[in-house]
């Protein structure tokens, strides 16, 4: 059992904490691509029966994370394709929640989004600084204040997620996405959606070369 399926504190329904956990660990890289998911060890290692197990694969396998081989459930891979399609729409949705901001946003939801940059800035592990950077995107996203566009963004979240991980694993990408958050966080302040608009692109743009690097490389062996 990794780590963060450890750390989940049971609340509510035990499927659903076997189904938070086991996801969690997935897209957070603690269950690798082609990596098996057995029934019988996870059960153990949770200590519960197979059936909540059983469960929450059969649900992490609706949602893509993961599919069934001849030897049962394994973790799916990030494919090229996969990034280009989901990264292209975060981009346009994004993008346009962005501008939205600009002309929308309160200077209490201004100064929770540089409180975030702050802690992104003292912050010492990488895993802290992907959730404040999710918090960061979410709350430029809430400041667009359209409920619509807001939902769209969030049926992407999990696979962006994952993404992050795959992003942020250099140090020097941490300081530049914290560059690019205080430039957003500037424009946004001066109202000109145009340029905000434009730097969201770009940010989510680079993120998406740095992912399809890796895939490739990873392919290579």
């Amino acid at each position: 059992m990794t780590d963060r399926e450890k750390s989940i504190k049971t609340k509510g329904p035990l499927r659903d904490h076997v189904y938070t956990s086991i996801k969690n660990a997935i897209i957070t890289a603690q269950r690798e691509p082609n990596e098996r998911l057995i029934e019988e060890t996870i059960a153990a290692d949770m200590g519960t029966s197979r059936t909540p197990v059983r469960e929450a694969l059969q649900k992490l396998e609706k949602e893509g994370l993961i599919f069934r081989r001849s030897i049962g459930f394994v973790v799916k891979g990030i494919a090229e394709e996969e990034v280009e399609d989901i990264l292209d729409l975060q981009c346009l949705l994004e993008g346009h929640a962005g501008r939205l901001a600009a002309s929308r946003i309160t200077e209490d939801e201004l100064r929770s989004l540089n409180d975030l940059i702050g802690r992104q800035e003292d912050c010492s592990d990488t895993e802290t600084f992907i959730r404040l950077d999710g918090e960061f995107h979410d709350a430029l996203h809430r400041a667009a204040k359209n409920a619509r566009l807001y939902d769209l963004v969030q049926g992407l979240r999990d696979s962006i997620d994952r993404y992050r991980v795959i992003v942020f694993r250099s140090q020097a990408r941490l300081h530049l996405s914290v560059k690019d958050h205080k430039e957003m966080v500037s424009l946004v302040r001066a109202r000109n959606g145009r340029k905000v608009e434009k730097l969201i692109r770009t940010h989510l743009t680079r993120g998406k070369s740095i992912i399809k690097k890796t895939i490739r490389r990873q392919r290579k062996g």
